[in-house]
This record gives C-alpha cells, structure tokens and sequence, in this order.
C-alpha cells in the first residue's frame, strides 16, 4: 500500500469508527452531595467553618473511589446578596482551595433570590426604624396588583415548617438586577480564577456553577392575601399567621395571592389585566437568562453553566411553568426532582430535550421517595440515564447521612456506567 493509498484507508477508518467510538465513551457524571447552608456544620459568613472535616467525612461515609464515569462530588449554596460580600468570598476561596486539597469536584451554587437580608437598601420600603428605608424600593419587591401601593412587605417559606421571610424580589428590577450582578461578578471572578490555575489533571474538580434556586414567582416566597396586616399586627408574633400553605390543586398561585406584577411591569410586558401562570413563566425565564448571561459576561462559557428553575409540578400540569423556562442560548437548564426522579414523568421536559440541538441537562435538586438500597440506586441510574444529564445534586447529604439504605444505594449508583 503507498502512502496516499494509506492516508485515504485512514481517512476511511476514522470516518467509519471515530464516531462510534466517541459515541461508545460517555461523558463524565457527578453526583453531588448538597452540604445544608442551615445545618449548623457550616456558615456562609463565617470562612473559619469551612473545615477538612466538611469534605472528609461525607466521602469517608461513602467510603468508595468510584472507578468509571460516575463521579463523587460535594455542592454548597452561597447566597450572595445575603451575607458580606468579603466574608462570601473568604468562604468561596476555602471552598475551592479544599476541594484541590481533598481531590473533590465542588459545585458552588449561587442564589440571589431566595435570601437577601444584607440588602435593605434594596428591600425595606415601609420601616423607617430599619437600615436602607427608601419608600422607591417598593419597585424592588413584588405587587399584589399593578400600582406600587400593591407592594408585599413578606413572605412565607414551608421547607419542612412555615416561616415568615423578606418580600418575594421583583425579579426584573433594574436595581436589583445591578447588585445581582455586582456580586456575582466578584464569586465568578474567583471561581474562574481557581479554574483557569487548576493543573490539567485536576479540571474534573471544577464541573461548572450553578445559578438560581428553584428559581420562580410566588413559591419559595409565597404571600397571603391581605399578608401584609399580619406583620403590622404582629411584627414579632408569627403564630396568628394563615397556615394552608401551598395548595397547588387551587390554581397557579396555590391559593395565595399572585405574584408577578412589578416584574411585568419593570419589563413593559404588561400593565392591565389578570396575572397568568405563563406570565410567572416568562419573568422567570428572562431572569434566569439574565443571570446566564451574566456568567458568560465573566468569562464563563455555556457549558460550565447551570440554571436551575422552580415551579415545574407535576401531575397538575396546567398550574406549571414549562420546563423551557431554564433553557437558553448562554447556559444549560436545571430543575427539582423530589419523590419521583424519573425525568420521563417530568412534564415536557423530555419532548423540550427532544427538540433541542443541546439536549444536556441536570438534576440541581434531587431526592427520591426510596427505601431500599436497590431503589435508591434505581432512582439514580433513571435520572443519570436521560438524556444528557450531566449531574444529580443530592438535598442534603445531612438528611441521609444515618440511611443506611441511602449510602449503599449510593455505593451502587457509582459502580454503574
């Protein structure tokens, strides 16, 4: 055989082979185990908890070294815009320098949303007895209806036990959206820093950020009609509050009082009329592209990007966001699995996939209702197995750290490929 002869067999043979032999390697997978920001095991705001004891011990539990594609990881959530931005980013930094110590991938989520209590200057419009009063920062949280005297003074929370929590934030506020991307512009600029110095051997520790927290309207924030007299009544006294929570058979709003009207009106979609689940739909959709777009602003590129919405319930399928609500051009979409992980009861999420030439994905909170150790590593192998999921994060390693059940299955899950 020449040599021309031989260049046009080995064309042949890499057109031929190359791509069933790429397709035949499949991409790494994480599975996270979520440290609990509200364990006590460790503080946001304070650098010095962040111990070799918070890496060391989960993995030690688990006590296997994953030998195929399936990899151990631990994700943390820092709220930037509730805790000092220098004590945030002394966090940040052990973060990172840990997970190089201990060879761990690390996920660093980050969230603006849910918790924003150092910012008063963006939130406190109606106590001029706290720091940040300013009546303008109505425009800063959301409205019961279209006029800014329509302005939420709290919410409430149920993860686990209802709680009173600062007013759901106008999404779409342009002040808002200035200190969000304030900073995450800092968090990033670090995190890129640690990425672009990790040896080459070692880039499967950094496998991307995520942004948002089940981001949505009206949910992790829910507001009460006429909510805001129980805080005038009783500002210190939850106990007279409404207890029926969420009902999400009622309709969108569960049974409380729509949320959505500043973000429509800071975004000039709409000024009259009936607030929609569509309308949440979109506000959340254009605030998770704001925050991707963001990312790349800082170097970061589509891939290393994770959105993560809220807000998509099934079976009830007409008082839901759409899945699309997480996909954009700049990042790559992220939702909750809770009880049922099997993304192919998830709604149109797969027919959404489907349709998309990126059909990567995750699992940006995940927990099954599983008992033995088998359906444990079932639940795990049904996620990681659809379509591109490039990860599961598990909430939290601090509710299944003493299920026996739970660690085997995990065992499992990371043996299979």
């Amino acid at each position: 055989m020449n040599i021309r002869s031989f260049i046009l067999w080995l064309i042949l043979m890499l057109v031929v082979f190359g791509p069933a032999h790429a397709a035949s390697t499949p991409r790494r997978q994480y599975i996270f185990l979520n440290r609990s920001a509200t364990s006590g095991n460790w503080f946001q705001n304070n650098p010095d908890s962040i111990t070799d004891a918070l890496f060391d011990n989960p993995i030690a539990a688990i006590g296997t070294t994953p030998t195929g594609n399936r990899r151990l990881g631990l994700s943390f959530m820092l709220y930037y815009l509730h805790y000092p931005p220098d004590k945030l980013e002394c966090t940040l930094r052990r973060l990172l320098a840990l997970s190089q110590k201990h060879d761990i991938p690390v996920l660093i989520a980050l969230d603006g949303q849910t918790w924003w209590g150092n910012r008063p200057d963006l939130w406190n419009w109606w106590d001029p007895s706290l720091p940040g009063y300013d009546p303008a920062n109505r425009s800063n949280v959301e409205w019961t209806g279209w006029e800014p005297q329509d302005a939420v003074k709290l919410g409430w929370r149920n993860w686990g036990r209802q709680i009173r929590v600062l007013p759901e934030p106008n999404l779409a506020s342009p002040k808002f959206r200035e200190a969000s991307r304030t900073q995450l512009m800092r968090l990033l600029g670090i995190i890129k820093q640690w990425r672009d110095h990790l040896p080459a051997d070692k880039r499967y520790l950094y496998p991307g950020i995520k942004v948002g927290s089940e981001a949505s309207v009206g949910i992790n924030a829910y507001y009460y009609p006429n909510g805001n007299s129980y805080l005038e009544q009783f500002p210190n006294d939850p106990t007279h509050d409404p207890k029926t929570g969420l009902d999400m058979s009622k309709d969108f709003a569960g049974g409380a009082a729509p949320l959505g009207y500043a973000a429509l009106t800071s975004l000039g979609w709409k000024h009259t009329g009936p607030i929609t689940v569509e309308d949440q739909g979109r506000i959340v959709e254009n605030y998770l592209s704001f925050l991707a777009h963001v990312c790349r602003r800082a170097g970061l590129g589509r891939q290393e990007i994770f959105t993560h919405a809220g807000g998509q319930f099934q079976p009830a399928a007409r008082y839901y966001y759409s899945h699309s609500v997480a996909m954009n051009k700049d990042s790559i979409p992220g939702y909750s699995f809770y009880w049922d992980v099997d993304p192919r009861h998830a709604g149109d999420l797969g027919a959404l996939l489907d349709a998309s030439r990126q059909d990567d994905w995750c699992a940006a909170e995940w927990l099954p209702a599983a008992h033995t150790s088998e359906q444990w590593a079932t639940a795990y192998d049904a996620t990681l197995s659809f379509h591109q999921c490039r990860f599961i994060s598990v909430y939290n390693w601090e509710g299944i750290q003493n299920s026996a059940a739970a660690i085997a299955g995990l065992r499992l899950a990371l043996t299979h490929n």
